[in-house]
């Protein structure tokens, strides 16, 4: 069966729904309520929309984003990943051990590749061995999480000699922090992964329905595994950045980080079913959360009250897509 065989059979499944989603054009709500947020943030904080706490905002939504992508990804397909906060901190852990090398090259490349070669291990076990991937990515968190004690000695590492390291988190191109801007070409090369490309049509058909996909003679454990991989990169990727910005490396950080990923990419308009999906509306979602954590800041709310406002935020935005699906049904 031919390339141009699969992507017809794939397109005539698609429901325009789906086309949609695969523009990005998701839920209008979350456009809606990231404009009220702003709208709301400004009146109640007159500097809310300064160049200033915009750069607050972006900064803080960056690294949660960035691993949001990787996340999507895995999603689409029908999979989860809980693994992607202990795989961000072993990752800078394996990378910070060789700072005494005083390579930045070597840091970055070590923590960029346990990255990736964790996020393989888990696609290898789901797509190759069949383990779910709940199963899977919960006890990679946990051995993840170990081993970056273990290697540190339960000490933070701290990075300071590398200039080239501490850039990455601090820097800025044209003014524009490198965070953002690692934000935003990656969001936009995801976008084009997703939309444009056969591997992007696959993670949808394999999310759709993993055994027509097959027939179709996509190579479903070769797309899932993928996912996993990539998942795994940006997970290291982020959480390099946020250590640089912090100028350490804590072994016992972003503690719970993977259910407010989670959380970004449900908000987006990504189904756990699998299937649906769009890096847009991952982005929409990040702003929103950002959005509503500054404000709540500003505002003075405790951590527990702004907990329960995110919650209703999110069950606000993702509800009507919800009971669209259902009347659809």
């Amino acid at each position: 069966m031919t390339m141009s065989t699969v992507e017809t059979k794939i397109a005539s499944q698609a429901q325009p729904s789906d086309a949609l989603r695969h523009l990005g054009v998701g839920d209008m709500s979350r456009v809606a309520v990231l404009i009220a947020l702003l709208i709301a943030g400004q009146a109640i904080t007159p500097s809310f929309l300064s160049l200033a706490n915009i750069h607050v905002i972006l900064l803080a939504v960056a690294a949660i984003g960035i691993m949001a992508y990787g996340m999507t990804l895995v999603v689409i397909t029908g999979e989860i990943d809980l693994s992607i906060a202990g795989v961000a901190i072993l990752s800078c852990i394996a990378g910070g051990l060789l700072i005494p090398t005083g390579s930045a090259t070597l840091v970055i490349g070590a923590t960029l590749l346990t990255g990736l070669a964790i996020g393989l291990v888990n696609g290898i076990l789901v797509a190759a061995l069949g383990i779910p991937s709940l199963i899977t990515t919960l006890g990679m968190l946990g051995i993840s999480r170990a081993l970056a004690n273990i290697f540190s000695g339960g000490q933070a590492l701290y990075p300071e000699p590398l200039a080239a390291y501490l850039w990455l988190g601090r820097g800025d191109l044209a003014g524009i922090p490198l965070p953002v801007v690692l934000l935003v070409v990656l969001g936009a090369a995801a976008i084009a992964l997703t939309k444009y490309s056969i591997f992007g049509r696959a993670l949808y058909a394999t999310g759709g329905n993993v055994k027509a996909a097959a027939l179709s003679g996509i190579n479903v454990v070769g797309v899932r595994a993928a996912v996993f991989a990539i998942s795994g990169i940006c997970a290291a990727l982020a959480g390099m950045l946020e250590s640089a910005r912090l100028s350490y490396i804590n072994p016992a950080g972003f503690e719970g980080l993977e259910l407010s990923v989670l959380a970004v990419t449900v908000l987006g308009g990504a189904a756990l079913s699998g299937g649906s999906g769009s890096i847009i509306g991952t982005v929409t979602a990040a702003l929103i959360i950002g959005i509503v954590n500054n404000l709540l800041n500003q505002l003075g709310v405790s951590i527990y009250l702004q907990q329960v406002v995110t919650a209703a935020v999110i069950l606000a935005v993702v509800m009507p897509g919800m009971w669209q699906r259902g009347i659809a049904k």
